[in-house]
């Protein structure tokens, strides 16, 4: 999906999910033509971010959760 149905989809703006993409948070693959290819495991993971940081969990907490380093209900407390 391109980033504009992304940011329909999300309710995020265009440079959030790049910053997102730049902190490694989500990766989404690349056209031949170099435009990102928006995944939907990418679109869950923004609405999935987006949640998370409306509950005010910091965004390092969210990549170790992420990641599998610790988790998610224990990065909540």
């Amino acid at each position: 999906m391109t980033i504009k149905e992304l940011e329909k989809r999300t309710g995020l703006d265009r440079a959030t999910i790049r910053f997102y993409e730049k902190e490694g948070l989500i990766a989404p693959k690349r056209l031949a033509n170099g435009y990102r290819d928006y995944s939907e495991e990418d679109a869950l993971a923004l609405e999935k971010i987006a949640l998370l940081r409306r509950l005010d969990l910091p965004l390092e907490d969210i990549r170790r959760a992420q990641n599998g380093e610790v988790p998610l209900g224990l990065a909540l407390e």
